[in-house]
């Protein structure tokens, strides 16, 4: 099995085993008293599932939250599942080691593991069908102390005992209650659980942890409920202080909008789906009081909002920002508003929506792993924010849930149900490695996933008919497109084929990287059959189209290859005329990306600067802080209301602020920029747009300043790297 991370297996934890409370409970404490003596070093290495966190003497041994990071943990039941689910993926759990030395004393010490449900146990939302894992809460850990009379290991054994907790209940989905009026004084005896059928792997990715902290702004106050306002969309949870009487029950209330009149709008947050009880899915934390100086902050949830409410009395609030350890390492600025919009509103969207170091869709309503908008979203986020260890660990994510006999991959990794395509969601498996690889120099990560690439292209080209890639898995969903402003019109096979012909180009230059040329025959064949194909069905020579032009066909065909600068002239020309994107889950970027290319970054600009319904600034225009998952900000086909505000698919093309409009893009055949070419692609505008990207070799500025005829151009780059500026006469070099 290929891992990315160090894998122990089960061995590190010899003579453990994994312990948990009695009987389900909200979130029990395990605990362990031990001697120590002198100890020169102290590690302690451990798990929990769902989450975990870890005290000694009552220290917490990491300011990290909610962990583990999220995995496919242990073999699970598929049958009410969406569609059926009969391939073969790996289970995972990640543990984690801590240097605990410093809060050891000598004498008696005690450990104490709280642990909460996360995903593992999460049974309110059934969307995709019962993601739970297990009923009850465990634990394992071992504990090595080096001291002067040698080493010893204190492991979990079943002589711990436990206690509930103040926490007395906890979904991802619905929130946290905190009761600290219950006391449980009584230490039982823990019970000793199943082991589970897994790898155990040594934690890698970026974990979540408070990134910042704030106070928000108080807006009013409606039928007795506070109403506060965060000022943008953001992740994480509500710490509030209260020193109310004893019994007093105080609710908080998230959502992303609010009405006129104050009042929560619950809708783009999930508030018009169903928790399984039949409850509308609003996320809410709830505190009772028990008459001292207290403050509540909840543990092992994250809600996503912009606003909230309180009902009940408290002294004060503060917001805590939570995502994955990935702080945004880019620079943007432009006098221009669409592009600084855009960079802006896809940051923080981005990062709203990495917890657990895998993407998701939404952080509200599915938090889901999907590899379509995970894959189309890669390239930007790896390029503007600290992710490499939360890409290396999702990469894994992909490959574990790659099925290990028809090569398959799933549509959320990890695993958690919801629907896709063949090409747009399961080429994750060859786009992401690849994007990992140009951005951070790292051709390891290309050859341990180079085997379950090809496996994947072998499941697709099973799926093709014709030459056309038209079929998933029995019962799939097999979507094309995704989320365009109109009905989606241009064919599912079409934008299946075009991505899998890109597939076998990147595969095909992989090959070439690790020297595999045996390989590239029969890859060079499979890609012409799909290209006659392509021709053959959806090419129509009195016009030059591809499938009709409809939703940036066109687009498709010149970025993967099927066509060259005519077509792209075509595309400008249409795009200039209609004066805005409206383009989906794909073809956003795309399309963007072949404007650039092709030397009409001036109409990609006018792209990003429309304000009509379909672009960026009618969404900053309608009060957006994030971006929507529809252009038009609700559903107008389906009718389920208002969709998300929080979703980071349209921000995909947010990578083409820096290689189009300031032009840093790595040479031809380069990775980890130690060779670059500054060419900047817009020619006619009376903007300065500057920025810096943070590279494996340092960072790289430029700044464009088209107020001045010509234009100024300024460029830094770290010492050791080449810079090729191509057409120099257009600009003043400074």
């Amino acid at each position: 099995m290929d891992v990315l991370g160090d894998l122990y297996m089960n061995k590190t934890f010899t003579d453990c085993v994994w312990v948990g409370p009695s009987y389900p409970c909200g979130s029990p404490r395990i605990i362990r008293r031990f001697t120590a003596q002198a100890a020169k070093k102290a590690t302690l290495t451990v798990t929990g599932l769902g989450y975990f966190e870890a005290y000694v003497n009552g220290t917490p041994v990491t300011e990290y939250r909610l962990l583990p990071v999220a995995s496919d943990y242990e073999p699970r039941d598929f049958s009410s599942y969406t569609y059926p689910l009969l391939d073969e993926t790996v289970n995972r759990i990640y543990y984690y080691e801590f240097d605990v030395t410093e809060q050891l004393k000598d004498g008696e010490n005690r450990l104490e593991i709280l642990l909460g449900n996360g995903w593992y146990c999460q049974r309110e939302r059934g969307e995709e069908g019962n993601n739970s894992f297990g009923e009850i809460l465990k634990t394992i850990y071992r504990l090595d102390l080096e001291t002067a009379g040698g080493t010893q290991s204190i492991c979990s054994d079943g002589t711990e005992s436990w206690t509930e907790t103040a926490i007395r209940y906890n979904n991802l989905f619905k929130g946290e209650v905190i009761d600290y009026t219950f006391r449980d004084e009584e230490e039982k005896a823990v019970a000793i659980l199943p082991t589970p059928d897994t790898e155990m792997t040594l934690a890698m990715g970026a974990p979540d942890k408070v990134m910042a902290r704030f106070s928000p702004v108080k807006l009013g106050e409606v039928e007795g409920k506070a109403i506060f306002d965060a000022g943008v969309n953001i992740t994480g949870v509500v710490r509030l202080a209260t020193t109310a009487p004893a019994g007093n029950r105080v609710t908080l209330r998230f959502a992303e909008n609010v009405n006129e009149d104050l009042t929560l709008n619950f809708l783009s947050a999930g508030g018009d789906y169903k928790f399984n009880s039949g409850e509308p899915q609003i996320m809410q934390d709830v505190f009772v009081t028990d008459g001292g100086e207290r403050v509540f902050e909840p543990r092992f949830v994250w809600h996503a909002f912009r606003y909230f409410e309180v009902e009940g009395p408290f002294d004060a609030v503060e917001v805590c920002v939570i995502h994955s350890d990935t702080p945004i390492t880019a620079t943007f600025s432009s006098t221009s508003e669409g592009p600084q919009f855009l960079f802006d509103a896809y940051t923080r969207t981005q990062l709203n929506n990495m917890h657990g170091s895998y993407p998701s869709d939404c952080p509200h309503r599915e938090r889901l792993g999907y590899t379509g908008d995970g894959q189309a979203c890669a390239a930007s986020a790896m390029m503007l924010l600290d992710s490499q260890e939360f890409y290396k660990k999702w990469i894994q994510d992909i490959l574990d849930c790659q099925d290990r006999r028809n090569g398959h991959v799933q549509h959320t990794a990890p695993f958690m149900g919801g629907g896709g395509g063949p090409g747009g969601w399961g080429s994750a498996i060859v786009t992401v490695p690849y994007n990992y690889y140009k951005q951070f120099g790292d051709l390891e990560m290309l050859e341990t996933c180079y085997a379950p690439m090809q496996h994947f292209i072998s499941y697709l080209e099973s799926r093709c008919e014709d030459g056309l890639l038209v079929r998933e898995e029995d019962r799939g969903w097999c979507l094309g497109e995704w989320s365009t402003i109109d009905p989606i019109a241009i064919p599912a096979d079409y934008v299946n084929t075009c991505l899998y012909i890109k597939d076998l180009v990147l595969v095909e230059e992989i090959a070439n990287l690790l020297g595999k040329t045996e390989d590239i025959a029969l890859l060079q064949c499979r890609r012409k059959r799909a290209q006659e194909a392509v021709y053959t069905t959806y090419y129509n020579a009195a016009t030059g189209h591809f499938a009709d032009n409809l939703q940036a066909a066109d687009a498709f065909a010149v970025w993967c290859g099927l066509a060259g600068a005519e077509t792209a002239r075509q595309v400008a020309e249409h795009y200039d005329a209609l004066g805005y994107l409206g383009t989906g889950l794909f073809g956003t970027d795309i399309l963007l990306q072949v404007l650039f290319d092709y030397g009409h970054g001036d109409v990609a600009l006018k792209l990003l600067e429309s304000e009509e319904i379909g672009s960026y600034l009618y969404m900053k225009r309608s009060g957006a802080t994030t971006l929507w998952e529809t252009w038009h900000g609700y559903d107008v086909y389906n009718g389920l209301g208002m969709n998300s505000h929080d979703h980071p698919m349209y921000g995909s093309c947010t990578r083409h602020l820096f290689s189009g409009i300031l032009g840093i893009r790595q040479k031809e055949g380069a990775a980890g920029y130690t060779d670059i070419i500054v060419d900047p692609k817009v020619k006619a505008s009376s903007h300065i747009f500057s920025g810096s990207l943070l590279t494996p070799q340092g960072r790289i500025a430029v700044t464009v300043d088209y107020r001045v005829s010509p234009p100024t151009l300024l460029v830094r780059a770290p010492q050791g790297v080449k810079v090729t500026i191509p057409d120099e006469k257009a600009f003043t070099i400074q």
